[in-house]
Parts: C-alpha cells; sequence; structure tokens
C-alpha cells in the first residue's frame, strides 16, 4: 500500500547546503520529520536513509543528502530528536520510529526498494548499524565515527536509560563508565566497557546486515573512542565470517568531526587542523564512492 505524505516543496536553507543550489521536499507523515531529496528524473532510484548525531534535527543529512541526490540517489534526510514534535533529547528513542521511515521511503514510486543504503554520523552511526541489523532489505551501510554497541542516553544530566527502546522498552546499554578525572569523554565510553559484567547483550548484531559495511574513524578521536568501537565491529564481523565487504578508514591525526568538510577548528573533538581536513575530504568522497558503487546498476 502506497504511503501518501503531507508535503511542503522547499528550498534548502541551511548555509551548509545553501552552495548545493538543491531542493527537497518536507515530508510530516504519522510523526516522520524529514526532507527528502531526489533526482530530476522519475526513474526508480537507490535511496539512502540519512541519521546525524547528537546534535538533532537536521543537519549533516541535509549536506550529505544533497549530494547523493546529485549522483543519482534518493536520500531521507531524517531526524530523530530535538526538532518539532520530536523528543527533546537523545533519550529511549523509539525504533519502531525507523521502521516506520524505512517503510516509507521503500513505498515511494521514485524509489527501487531493493536497492536502499543507510549512513549516519556519531549516535547516528550506531543507529544505522543497529537499524541495518535488523531490516535484510538495507543492502549497505556507511557510518562515520560509529559504534557497534548501544551506549547509555546522553540526556540532560545522564539518566540510567538507554538511547533506544523496541516496543516500549529499553535496549540493554553499556552505562557510562566511571573515571577519575578523565582526560575527555572517551575515557568514559572506555571505561563503560572495560567496567561491564557483559557486552553481549549490548553489542549489535551487525552480523546480520545483508551488505557491505564502511566504517570511517579518527584514531584522536576524544568524544568517544571511534577507532577502536570499529575495530570491534570488523572483529566481531569477521568472528561470524560475514559474507560481505568490510572496510575501516581510520585516519591518523583526526578527530570526531570528520562526516563533512568544515572551516572551524575542530581540534577539540581531537586531532590536527591538517589530519581533521584531510580526514574530511577524503572521508566524504569515500563515503560517497560507497554508495555509488554498492546501490548503483551498472
Amino acid at each position: 500500500m502506497r504511503i501518501i505524505p503531507i508535503i511542503l516543496i522547499s528550498l534548502i536553507a541551511s548555509a551548509a547546503a545553501a552552495q548545493l543550489s538543491s531542493a527537497y521536499v518536507d515530508v510530516r507523515d504519522c510523526g516522520m520529520v524529514a526532507h527528502v531529496y531526489r533526482p530530476l528524473d522519475l526513474a526508480e532510484s537507490p535511496a539512502v536513509l540519512l541519521l546525524g548525531g547528537s546534535s538533532g534535527g537536521i543537519g549533516w543529512q541535509d549536506e550529505m543528502s544533497a549530494k547523493l541526490s546529485e549522483r543519482g540517489f534518493v536520500a531521507l534526510a531524517l531526524a530523530y530528536f530535538g526538532m518539532d514534535s520530536l523528543p527533546k533529547e537523545l533519550e529511549r528513542i523509539p525504533l519502531e520510529y525507523f521502521d516506520h521511515a524505512l517503510a516509507w521511503l521503500r513505498a515511494q514510486p521514485y524509489v527501487d526498494p531493493s536497492r536502499i543504503g543507510i549512513g549516519g554520523v556519531s549516535k547516528g552511526g550506531e543507529l544505522a548499524l543497529l537499524i541495518a541489523s535488523r531490516h535484510p532489505e538495507v543492502r549497505g551501510v556507511a557510518v562515520f565515527v560509529p559504534s557497534g554497541m548501544v551506549f547509555q542516553s546522553i540526556a540532560k544530566g545522564f539518566p540510567h536509560t538507554s538511547s533506544w527502546t523496541f516496543q516500549g522498552k529499553d535496549l540493554p546499554f553499556v552505562a557510562y563508565g566511571k573515571v577519575n578525572n578523565p582526560k575527555s569523554t572517551a575515557d568514559i565510553y572506555r571505561a563503560g566497557i572495560e567496567q561491564a559484567d557483559s557486552t553481549e547483550a549490548t553489542t549489535i548484531p551487525v552480523e546480520r546486515i545483508q551488505g557491505p559495511i564502511l566504517l570511517i574513524s579518527g584514531r584522536e578521536d576524544n568524544l568517544w573512542p571511534s577507532t577502536m568501537l570499529s575495530d570491534m565491529i570488523v572483529t566481531r564481523l569477521r568472528a561470524h565470517n560475514f559474507a560481505h565487504p568490510i572496510e575501516h578508514i581510520a585516519y591518523p591525526d583526526a578527530g570526531h568531526l570528520i562526516s563533512s568538510i568544515r572551516t572551524d577548528d575542530v581540534t577539540h573533538r581531537g586531532g590536527t587542523n591538517e589530519g581533521n581536513h584531510k580526514a574530511q575530504v577524503d572521508g566524504q568522497r569515500r563515503f560517497l564512492d560507497f554508495f555509488q558503487r554498492t546501490l548503483q546498476r551498472e
């Protein structure tokens, strides 16, 4: 059954996307808050669901969606907190919301439902891997500075709750660790893993993903240890004899803020200006190329 959204054609207003001279369709359907970018032709196109990180709303997703659209993709830039009627903070976000978003995307007449990918950054990378592990129709996943574990929510006051729920119940999560005088928040995440009795229930079953996986991390990430977390994903995939290509690009002298090309000082999240810039430029190219070769037909 085709799902009919409430739509409004809009021009991109954000400074990051303004230079791309693209347009999107603003979607408000059954609680979903998103922008849909699509190529000019009406042929069935491959599609990518894009998920931002802990800033909330729609920011990075717009920038990447416009670039993917220029390459012939439909892109769904999805918000999941911090915008409109959505939850105010990243705490106990229902996975059913993303089930609906994927169903909506696959139902559109301009989308080829057999060629669906997911991309994410930071907590959105954690989320992208989680969603893909639950949806075999997803054929490729590319994520910046991700985690292969579900961590505690990041709501104000850091309540002992999960970032995600399913059927009203918290997903098992790794709690923040106790550290005396941590040098960065990455130390708290490392300690949480080390101090957990077991991480099996909190680890995302990435081996269930039905397509290639690209992991992009910064070795000097001081927000959370994205290179270590990505290495753990690769180890799990290989232990389960994962049938699809796996690639982990870990950039030296780069931190957490490598998912888009920026001109501000990003070294407060790790790395050097030069190292971060190299990672931003190369990482964005690899991210876009990944979906090109994974989802586009010859």
